[in-house]
């Protein structure tokens, strides 16, 4: 079989189901899911995708996401919802599942994630372990990032006391940091490929920035 060059793991901790007004051309919607949101950019850009939840969907998301074809993983966690280390256990089983050479990974909450700048990282991480935007106050998102899968996976192997996706980030040997304003900026002016929701507060920003797209 041969294994696919680029796939990507999309780790959904909840809120995948909140709609926001689409900007897609679905005939008689008005609305798009997050997580239908995420996967129209990111299936344009990789081989496979593989949706790890972490726990079990609405019958009306797997419906919704079934066209993209992507692979569903259920991952229930014991003990809480989105903590760090249950994080790193769902990177771990889709990037496990994915065998490919270079994997990008995300948190579903983060609608508005351009493929240009998936592209982007994944041609930054050409000869690299991984390629993670930075930004100017020094700060990086693991969770937004391309990675050899084999890099992460042997540190974490490695590194059995790792409790975030950040502890396996220092085990890797060659790491291209993406800068935000120089690079990405380019390809997203409002860097919305960036925006994550995680509060009500959230999601009206996004409610916002969605109409915004729409009319332009």
């Amino acid at each position: 079989m041969s294994m696919s060059n680029r796939s990507a793991v999309v780790l959904v901790t909840g809120m995948e189901d909140v709609e926001i007004p689409t900007q897609f051309s679905e005939p008689g919607s008005t609305e798009s899911s997050l997580i239908e949101y995420v996967l129209n950019s990111v299936w344009t850009v990789v081989d496979q995708i593989f949706v790890v939840f972490n726990h079990e969907p609405d019958l009306r998301i797997v419906e919704a996401i079934a066209p993209f074809g992507v692979k569903i993983i259920v991952e229930e966690t014991h003990g809480g919802g989105g903590s760090n280390s249950n994080i790193l256990s769902a990177m771990k089983i889709g990037m496990e599942a994915s065998r490919s050479e270079l994997c990008f990974v995300m948190v579903g909450n983060t609608p508005f994630i351009k493929p240009n700048v998936i592209f982007a990282l994944f041609e930054g991480a050409r000869g690299f372990d991984a390629a993670i935007p930075k930004r100017p106050d020094g700060s990086v998102n693991p969770l937004l990032a391309v990675y050899r899968t084999k890099a992460f996976l042997r540190a974490l192997e490695t590194n059995k006391d790792a409790a975030t996706p950040q502890d396996v980030v220092d085990w890797l040997n060659a790491i291209r940091f993406i800068d935000v304003e120089k690079e990405i900026k380019s390809l997203d002016p409002d860097l919305n490929s960036l925006f994550q929701i995680n509060t009500e507060e959230d999601i009206q920003k996004a409610r916002n920035i969605a109409s915004t797209l729409m009319r332009r």
